[in-house]
Parts: structure tokens; sequence; C-alpha cells
């Protein structure tokens, strides 16, 4: 934790007063104390320990030089609050609570309590505390919250009191803003910062606090902040913090390393600086620099279970599990009830699949702190776990809702047997089996599932050998295709396998993306307006800094941009050096080379030069479409010529005038013939055409439409009723197959496809779709068993077929047709 900076020049005037209280007879010339706070707040400790250094006996004084020590993590803090805290002053309690609390920073947590109790035992009971008691008050409840977490409420109630006792104390707002964010709660934090820079625009604590904010709720202002930060306090250790943070999440190590030596160097005591410097040494595969910074921490802190955790975590964002799991147990064995190293061990055995045990660990983290949202928020999901089915299907383990389990295994189940030959094939690696999918009804439980708090946009994960994803169910229809999502995120099993979990981020989610698009026709991203409006733009990253799409970007689009590009730059790789350029990057990741370093064993050439080749790729590819598009620069952005079209052809045909809207989109076609944004031209040209009755070109531009858009469910449907009318089986089976995976709920979706799949004679087809209506719970489900036992009989399995006329008889004991049928099997 790092040392809070301390009150602002208001305080200052009582700070001065104890001092000529206490018979120091000292003036205040020219503003010192005022001038001593704004250094603090900026993390300028030197300076107000050469204003102060011959002054140390005055309480006041000894009170500011304790910060400044405390500020660098420094050992000297402990006397000068001590010393400042044995005289009566303003600021006697507070320096009494602050003693406390770099005790527990120092790990030295029965001595801080014992500290913190004795200080909340001589303020308890009375309500006419000045404010700087209340603060103290707060920040002694806080220590004790480690022990008894009630206690936790306690601190906010005193921070409150101290807040409206004064209101220009900003030491109280910042404290709340960082009590609600170390329980989770953004928006409340966000408030308390944002009231701190309103009373002190200069507060660097307050800037952190906010950058602090930004970074949990997955801002992309964090890193402006965090800039800003740094050029606006570079005394203070979270500036340099939250930097090294970024570029190890952009796996840039040398850049991680060094911002968190300097963090290192401005506080001593900030463990998460030294866990990212140990961070880096275990994936650059350092032992001996790793076991010298775990010597270091063991120095300054005497229980450093939380740097331990903190290493977990930062592992398993480069999607180390295993290892995570391994360094978080080391922080349970140096202290069993760390709430943090307990919920870093659980949370790192849930993403390895050992369900049992991960909530072992979640459940004692959660009874050392029943405050933290995100154990909460896993022990919710796990009840909800317990009741889902498990259905196992060849190398998969499915678990889903009890009501879908059977629907969406018995489409996962192939789908997924044949992308992982065909996978294993291509990256010659197998990863364990069985493979775990946990498919969400709530996306909200899956992003509890992911990262314990709900609000992640992704839609599905992978640890390896357990996947999660969102169920179709989760989800508006046409949203996203469910298939397609689950192929992408097997995809991601290999890769990290064969990489040893060590690829980046950009190779991973470029390599699932290609492979979805090589799954099936139409799956996968494609090149829509935004996309190439960016590029034209100049909004894309370089080759070496593909990363920062995923973890620095200025936007949303920005994230979108980077999963299509990065698969761009994939399928480039393949076409220009082979597949085997691939396996050559994944194999030198794994032996430990640096980005750079593994994509030149890869390709055989400095990535500067992949890069401009690459550039003049993307080029032939997009020049043409980017005459037709509008620009995106930074957050502006122009609309372009197929804008304009698609604008007036919609005005025309709310008009009614469907006539003059279709040369229009027939223009806007030919300009961007690729375009794959939801309302593309071949999708409003179909829907033109099919109201105007004329199927044949409708079934052209509708082909086109799902070709281009992997989730357009209207179309796909409407492709396979309409091909199923011209007689064309083939072409509707494989639209209404489309259709299925991206929304499988609709019984007449599948009794469509049963009716394609007999006339084209695929009775194993037939059989999966009856299967498809009986999973879904019919209303007539003797009806829908019947058929299910004819389709069986059809394709020669005489006991399947009689077991499913059973149960419609159970069902409807007269209904005739079963009879019939029951009859029929028996007489053969």
């Amino acid at each position: 934790m790092m040392a809070p900076l301390r009150l602002l020049a208001i305080i200052a005037g009582l700070i001065f007063a104890a001092a000529t209280c206490a018979g120091q007879g000292r003036a205040d010339p020219a503003g010192e104390y005022p001038a001593a706070m704004r250094d603090l707040h900026r993390g300028n400790a030197e300076a107000v320990e050469k204003r102060f250094q011959t002054r140390s006996a005055e309480p006041a004084v000894a009170y500011l030089l304790g910060e400044a020590a405390a500020l660098r993590g420094r050992s000297t803090a402990d006397s000068l609050f001590a010393r400042a805290a044995a005289a009566p002053s303003p600021v006697q309690a507070l320096a009494a609570a602050r003693r406390a609390e770099h005790l527990a920073e120092q790990g030295d947590y029965l001595g801080a309590e014992a500290a913190a109790d004795r200080l909340a035992r001589a303020l308890e009971g009375k309500t006419d505390h000045p404010a700087l008691d209340w603060l103290a008050l707060g920040i002694a409840y806080r220590v004790l919250g480690r022990r008894t977490p009630a206690q936790f409420k306690d601190a906010l109630s005193a921070l409150d009191r101290a807040a409206q006792a004064d209101s220009n104390l900003i030491e109280a707002h910042l404290r709340l803003g960082e009590l609600f964010l170390a329980k989770y709660n953004a928006p409340d934090a966000k408030a308390a910062f944002a009231t701190a820079l309103r009373r002190d625009p200069d507060n660097g604590r307050a800037v952190l606090g906010q950058a602090r904010v930004a970074q949990f709720e997955g801002s992309p202002v964090a890193f402006s902040l965090a800039l800003r930060l740094a050029k606006a306090a570079p005394g203070l250790a979270g500036g340099p913090i939250l930097l090294a943070r970024t570029e190890l999440d952009a796996e840039s190590l040398d850049s991680a390393d060094a911002m968190a030596g300097r963090a290192v160097g401005l506080d001593s005591l900030a463990l998460e600086a030294w866990s990212i410097r140990a961070t880096v040494a275990l994936l650059r595969r350092d032992s001996a620099a790793y076991h010298q910074i775990e010597a270091g921490v063991a120095v300054r802190h005497r229980r450093p279970a939380l740097f331990y955790a903190e290493v977990a975590e930062a592992l398993a964002r480069q999607r180390q599990y295993a290892e995570a799991a391994v360094i978080a147990r080391r922080g349970v064995a140096l202290d069993a009830d760390d709430p943090s190293a307990l919920t870093a061990l659980g949370t790192n055995l849930l993403r390895l699949g050992q369900i049992d045990s991960g909530r072992a660990g979640i459940d004692r983290a959660f009874a050392r702190d029943p405050y933290n949202l995100w154990n909460k928020n896993t022990l919710d999901l796990l009840d909800a776990l317990a009741g889902y089915r498990t259905v196992g299907s060849g190398r998969f383990v499915f678990v889903a809702a009890p009501d879908e389990a059977d629907l969406l295994a018995l489409y996962l189940g192939p789908l997924l047997e044949g992308a992982y030959d065909s996978l294993a094939a291509r990256y010659h690696y197998r990863p364990p089996t069985p493979i775990r999918i946990e498919l969400y009804r709530r996306h909200a439980d899956f992003s509890v599932r992911t990262v314990g708090l709900a609000g992640l946009g992704a839609l599905g994960v992978s640890f390896g050998s357990v996947l999660a994803m969102d169920a179709p169910s989760a989800r508006p229809v046409g949203e996203f295709n469910w298939g397609s999502t689950a192929w992408h995120e097997l995809t991601h099993a290999f890769t990290l396998g064969a990489s040893g979990h060590r690829v980046p981020r950009w190779l991973t989610e470029g390599l699932s993306v290609l492979e979805e698009r090589r799954a099936r026709e139409g799956w996968g991203a494609g090149p829509t307006r935004a996309f190439v409006a960016g590029w034209k733009g100049g909004r894309l990253n370089p080759v070496t800094r593909m990363n920062d799409g995923f973890v620095r970007p200025r936007g949303q689009a920005d994230v979108i941009f980077a999963y299509y590009q990065a698969s761009l730059l994939c399928e480039y790789v393949e076409r220009s050096h082979g597949p085997e350029a691939i396996l050559r990057m994944l194999a030198a990741f794994r032996d430990g080379a640096s980005n750079d370093a593994a994509i030149t064993a890869g390709v055989g050439m400095p990535v500067a030069e992949l890069d401009r080749r690459f550039s003049e790729w993307m080029k032939t590819r997009f020049t043409d479409a980017a005459k037709g598009v509008g620009i995106i620069q930074d957050s502006t952005a122009a609309p372009g010529e197929i804008d304009q079209f698609l604008e007036r052809a919609a005005t025309l045909k709310q008009q009614g005038q469907p006539d003059g809207a279709i040369p229009l989109l027939e223009r806007a076609d030919r300009l961007f013939p690729d375009m794959a944004d939801p309302d593309s031209p071949p999708w409003a040209l179909a829907q033109l055409y099919d109201q105007k009755g004329q199927s044949a070109k409708a079934i052209e531009y509708l082909k086109r439409a799902v070709r281009l858009n992997e989730s357009q469910y209207q179309a796909s449907r409407r492709l396979g009723q309409l091909s199923a009318a011209a007689g064309d089986w083939g072409e509707s089976l494989a639209a209404f197959d489309r259709a299925i995976f991206i929304h499988p709920y609709d019984p007449a979706l599948h009794q469509e496809a049963a009716g394609a799949a007999v006339a084209a004679g695929d009775r194993a087809r037939v059989i999966v779709e009856r299967k498809a209506v009986v999973a879904l719970h019919p209303t007539d489900r003797a009806e829908a068993w019947y058929q299910l036992a004819v389709a069986y009989r059809d394709a020669g399995d005489r006991e399947s077929a009689r077991h499913e006329v059973l149960r419609a008889l159970e069902e409807a004991p007269s209904f005739e047709k079963a009879q019939t049928l029951l009859l029929e099997l028996k007489a053969r």
C-alpha cells in the first residue's frame, strides 16, 4: 500500500498552532507549512525533509517529517510518528493512527492492530471530535478491519464525519475514495476523488485515485491519467506503478520493469511495484532476479502475502494460470488468513477447472473480508453453477443451464470435435482433455466467472482446457454467433498450449479470429465501414505496438479494430511466409523470446520490414473500399460517400419509394462489396427484392449478406426458406445451420431444418433437428418424441425408434400415430 499524502493548507494552520502550543514559539515564515503540504501532494518528500530537518523536535514538524519518510517507505517514519503522537497537539491522534498504518504496511499486523485498538478506545464514545480526530479514527478502524471486517463500515462512518466536520479536509475525501475503491465501489470512489480535486485541482493523490478508478473500470482514460500524474506529481510512486502495470499488460517487459523500478525507488514499501518486477523476472525465466526481489521484499515486509497475491494476479493477466496458483499458494502458506492471497489462489484454481478447491479458497477469503465484491459475486456464481447440468460429449464436457444443456451440447459437441482435430493438425499440439466449456445464460455470470465483476464486454474466455462463454440466450438475437465464439475460444486453448501460455495477446486473438473465418463460410470478423475509416485515418497500430489496441485503447472501437487487424496480420504472415511461420513464432514465445525476436524468428526479417510489407498489403486490400467511406482520426469522424448513399436509401424506404432506394444501395455495394456491417447493402437489397417478390434476386443478395456477417439471423433463416421453396435443399440446410448457430431456441426453425434435411436425404441431420425440438421442451412433447422416433426408423435404428415412441405413448397413451408406429416396429 502506498503511503498517503497528507493534508492541505487549511490543516497547516492547525499544525502551526500545535507547534506554538507545545512551546516551540516558532512563527510560520513565508507560509512554510502550506508549501510543505503542496510538496507532499506532489510526492516531493525531499523538499519537506530539507526544509524541516533541524526542527524535528516539534510535534507538528515530526508529523510532517513522518509523512515524508512514509512516502518513501522508510522505517524512520515509525519513530517520527511516535514522537508526534507523544505530545499534545491537533495532530496527536492522527500521528498515532498513521503510525499504526505504517506498521501494517511493513507487515507488523499485531503491532499495528494493537496501536490502532488503543487509539480507537481512546477516541470512541465521543461525538465532538475535531475533523482531524475523526480522520484518525477512520484510519484506525481501517487498520482494524483486517482482523474484524465489520470495522470497515466504522471506518467509512468516521471518514464521513471528518469530511462533515471540515469539508476542506482533503485527506478525508481521499481516504473515502480509497476505501470505496478497495471495496469495488467505483462510482462512490470516483465522486470522492472528484470532490478532492474540486477543492485542490493539483492534488496528485486525487489524480492517482481517478486513474486507479479508470483502470478498475477498464476505461481508456486510465493511461492518459497515469501520464498526467507522472508529470504533475513525479514523486508519487503511484504514477509509475500504473504505467508499469499498463506496460506489463501490453507485454512490454522492459518498460514495465523500468517503471516498476522507478516506483520502488520512490517508495520502497510499494508491494505492487515489487510484484511487477517479480512478475517480469518470472516471465523472463530469470529465477535469480526473482529470488533477489523476494529477498528485498522480505527485508521490508514481515508477512508479504499481498506481494504473492499481486504476483499471482499479474501472472494470471499474462495467462499463466497454473503458475499463478503456485505463487498464490506461497502467499497462503505465509499467511493463511490473508484474503488477497486466498482470493488469488481460489480464483486461479477455478480458472484451472478445480472447482471444489477453488471454492474452498474463495469461501475462506470471503469469511476474512465479506465486503469483497469479487468474492461475493464468485460465490453467488458458484451457487448458480451448482444447478447447471453437465453433459459429456467425447473430448468435451459442457456445463449449461439445465433446460438448454442438451440442446447446446447437441450442436457444440460435433462442431468442436471437428475443430479439435483441425486445430491439432494445424498447431501440432493437443490440449489436455476433457475440455470444460461453461455456457452462461446471463452475461453478468460469465463476466463474474472471468473477472469477478459484471460488465465485461467479451463473449468468451479461455483459460486453457477450461472455456467460459455466453450461451446464446445471454444476448439478444443477432448480437453474436455462439458457434464461431466457441471455435474462437477453443483456438486459444491450442495457441496457449503450443506457446506454453506465453503467446502475446495480439497473436492469440488474431489467430482465433482467423480460425473463425476458416471454420465456416461467413464466420469470423470482416471489414466494416468503421474499420476501413479507422485505417484510412491512421487509427491502427503498427506491428511493434499491436497489443496497444487491446490494453491501451482510445475508445471501444480501438479494441474491435485490434481483433480484426491482428487477424489480418496473421493471415498475411501465413500467406507470405507459410503456416510454419506461425508455428515458429509460437515456439519462440514458448522458449522465452521477446515479441520482436519471436516475430523475426517466424518471418525471417526485422519487425520494421514486416510492418512495412504488411502496410503495403493493407493498402492493396482496402484502398478501393476507403474511397467510399469516411475517416476516423482520434475521436473525430467524417461521413463518406457510402454513408450518404445508405442514409438516402433509408429515407426513400421510409417514404415508401423502394425503387428509388435500390440504385443507391447497389452503388454503395459496388464501392465496398466486402462490407461486413449488419446493415450492409446486400442485406438491405435482399429485403427489398423479397418484398417485390423477386425471389431469385433476393436469394442472390441473401447469400452475400450471410457470408459477410456471421450474426445475420433473419437473413440466414429467410435464405433457408427461399432456398427450400426453390428446391435447393443443400443451400437451405446450410442457411438454417447458420441461423441455429445464432439463435437455436425457435422450434419452428428446427422443424424447417428437419424438413429440408428430409428432402435432401440427410437422415442423420433429421435426427439432430428432431432431437433439438425435444430438447426445447415443446408443449406437444408426445408429437416431438413421435417425430424423433420416425427419424430413427427412417435411419434404420429400430431400437432407438422404439425407445422414443414409447416415450410418446407414456406422455399420450391414446396417441394413434405413435401406436401405429410401435406396431410397425414390432412387426418388423
